[in-house]
């Protein structure tokens, strides 16, 4: 049943993360954050769908503030069942949203063809760019709206051999972790 084995997999991704401690998990973030910044399609990009991290994800704070100014960051901001996308200026017009996540205030966003990169957060992903959120759909329901490249970032432990996917499932076009 796909239904237990994503459950399967979501506690024992969310379990291994718990296992860390917070200073392993920055040193990972910092390897991670390194590869994407390394990535030719994010040096490429200029209007980058992005996202504040939640403590178990891949921190993309710095990142994120790093390149603000130098790229357009859009963060997602959860509205009933949709993601509506808002400019990241600073981390002072950030409030906290629905699920206790930090989301941005300002004017919407809906110029969805500017996006080129899409940097996706997931709970684990397979090689071939299979990906496993948190259950909501939040990002398989709002993906098909842009044709940006997508990536998805995870910690190293986060990749396992294979996500069976259902049809809706929005597959990523790469996925950027960083060696254990």
């Amino acid at each position: 049943n796909l239904r237990i084995m994503k459950l399967t997999i979501r506690k024992a991704m969310l379990s291994q993360t718990r296992s860390k401690t917070a200073e392993e998990l920055r040193q990972y973030s910092e390897k991670v954050c390194e590869a994407i910044e390394k990535n030719e399609k994010f040096q490429k990009a200029q209007t980058i769908l992005a996202f504040w991290s939640l403590p178990d994800e891949v921190n993309t704070h710095e990142l994120i503030q790093k390149w603000t100014g130098k790229k357009t960051f859009l963060l997602p901001k959860v509205v009933g069942d949709m993601l509506e996308l808002r400019a990241f200026t600073d981390e002072n017009s950030m409030v906290v949203g629905e699920f206790g996540i930090q989301e941005p205030v300002g004017p919407i966003f809906t110029d969805y063809a500017s996006i080129d990169l899409c940097i996706i957060p997931g709970l684990a992903f397979d090689k071939s760019g299979g990906r496993m959120g948190r259950g909501k759909g939040f990002y398989d329901r709002f993906l098909p709206k842009t044709h940006g490249y997508k990536m998805g970032i995870c910690f190293p432990w986060q990749i396992v051999p294979k996500i069976d996917c259902a049809p809706w499932d929005i597959p990523m076009d790469e996925v950027v972790s960083c060696r254990f």
